[in-house]
């Protein structure tokens, strides 16, 4: 064999060992990504409730004193609607420079904003109490994501009454806690360009009307209901007990995938 047939020989084999390398780190990556996905690894922790192109819930459960190996965290922004009392829960970071952060207690019906980071995190639940909440990411355009941030409770509405009151609003999301008293209807005003996501807050007994159409709900706490733009409901309160319910509305369009899965950074906070 002449020497330029043996250079190509080894250039070939040089290009396919490139090649071959490639794929296995392309396959060691996805498995890595794959491994770290809570919805996937830890299934009796994360479970996906709901999701559709504005939005993503997720149902979250920390057992007493569970303790979660590292998994991913996501980075979009999003609202923790906190379903029980629970205790501080610790979170310890693997990739940021800050270590662990501990949560404090929180408190049945609150719910904390967040804008969302991209990380890696065990979780460790210090409290003899389980923790449930659900995650509800919103996979819109930002506009003045740096507001994204408080805790926001409960306020005492009076008996009997219904209530509505916008507890956050930025130009990306509203944020709207809903009574309905005993016996009443409440009106859902709608816009034509914002769909609204429902979240239960306590056990739900409704009759929802749209036009001459009307549907009997039950809904536990926690459970989600989605309402199309341009649907004009009114609810009313079919059980013993008055209803008390978050509304999301959605004021800007939806992200494409790839903006989702970029990168996002910033200062952390408690979660």
């Amino acid at each position: 064999m002449c020497r330029n047939e043996k250079d190509e020989g080894a250039q070939t084999l040089i290009r396919e060992l490139k090649v071959h390398f490639a794929l296995a780190t392309l396959c060691l990556l996805a498995t890595h990504a794959l491994a770290q996905d809570p919805l996937t690894i830890l299934p009796q922790a994360y479970k996906l409730q709901f999701e559709n192109d504005w939005v993503k819930v997720t149902r979250v459960h920390y057992a007493p004193h569970e303790k979660l190996p590292p998994h991913q965290h996501t980075q979009t922004a999003s609202a923790y609607v906190y379903l029980n009392d629970g205790g501080p829960v610790v979170f310890k970071h693997l990739d940021l420079p800050y270590g662990a952060v501990t949560r404090p207690a929180t408190k049945a019906g609150s719910f904390r904003l967040y804008q969302g980071l991209k990380e890696i995190h065990e979780v460790e639940n210090l409290s003899d109490l389980p923790s449930d909440f659900l995650r509800v990411e919103f996979k819109t355009q930002p506009v003045n994501e740096k507001t994204l941030r408080g805790r926001f409770y409960r306020e005492a509405s009076p008996p009997g009454e219904n209530s509505q009151k916008v507890q956050f609003e930025n130009e990306q999301i509203r944020i709207t806690r809903l009574v309905c008293a005993q016996g009443k209807s409440l009106r859902l005003s709608r816009n034509s360009t914002e769909p609204t996501l429902l979240v239960a807050l306590t056990p739900s007994s409704l009759v929802m009307s749209e036009q001459s159409k009307s549907i009997e709900l039950s809904l536990d706490t926690g459970q989600t209901l989605w309402i199309t733009t341009g649907q004009e409901e009114r609810l009313l309160t079919a059980g013993p007990q008055p209803v008390e319910l978050l509304r999301f509305d959605f004021k800007t369009k939806t992200l494409s995938k790839e903006m989702l899965e970029g990168d996002h950074k910033h200062q952390h906070s408690e979660k």
